[in-house]
């Protein structure tokens, strides 16, 4: 019972939509209605204001990344290499991507991803930091960064030394195969919005995947305003 509610818990947290009370907060805006329309780091940069980013961070990261996970061990008594330990951070991402408070809308998790690595390894967190940011500042293409490093951290997970981690291999192995597979299916839904008109469905789904945008062109996507969205 306690396992239960601490897993229902887990996903209320990560349900609440901190870029777009920021958004609303800040600006009075709908965030989801502005450039990517995902309710995230990315785009409260681009359309509320940079200072912003770092509380819309730390929230996402601190609070519901990894505080989940050291809620569940600290306080509930989940032990590091349960099983059971791997529910609470994965719940935590799939209220921040699908939240019922913004009709099943939100952001991309990673931001999430990133503040369970602090918990559950922070070495693993520095060499994908290193691998997305290297690559961003060589291509400025984000998107396809982030899901190289996204599709790097089973394999780190599993074949880095024990000590450099707090949960066993296996289990942080299939916690990062948990993590993958909800961004990418996130990715492919996209908040549900409708696909641009100009280009065919097989093309938008493949820019989802790997640039994490509709359009090929990235300030198109990134500077959209209500009225300019299609």
């Amino acid at each position: 019972m306690e396992i239960a509610a601490l897993y229902v818990a887990a996903f209320l947290l990560g349900s609440v939509p901190t870029a777009y009370i920021i958004g609303r907060l800040a600006k009075g805006i709908d965030i989801r209605r502005y450039g990517s329309g995902n309710v995230g780091g990315g785009n409260v940069i681009q359309h509320v204001g940079k200072k912003w980013f770092v509380p819309q961070m730390l929230s996402d990261a601190l609070v519901k990344g990894a505080g989940s996970i050291w809620f569940s061990v600290y306080v509930v008594g989940v032990d590091w290499n349960s099983a059971l330990l791997i529910g609470p951070p994965l719940l935590v991402l799939t209220g921040n991507n699908w939240s019922p408070f913004l009709k099943l809308q939100g952001g991309r998790g990673l931001g999430v991803a990133a503040g369970t690595l602090v918990a559950f390894s922070p070495a693993i967190l520095g060499v994908v930091l290193v691998i997305y940011f290297g690559g961003y500042l060589l291509t400025k293409e984000a998107g396809v960064w982030a899901l190289l490093a996204l599709l790097a951290l089973p394999l780190m997970a599993f074949f880095f030394p024990l000590e450099l981690k707090m949960m066993d291999g296996s289990n942080l192995t299939w916690f990062c195969l948990g993590v993958l597979g909800l961004v990418m299916v996130k990715r492919l839904t996209s908040n549900w919005t409708p696909f641009p008109g100009n280009l065919s469905r097989k093309r938008v789904l493949f820019n989802r995947l790997s640039r994490d945008r509709d359009v090929d062109d990235r300030e198109q996507w990134v500077e959209r305003i209500p009225g300019a969205i299609g």
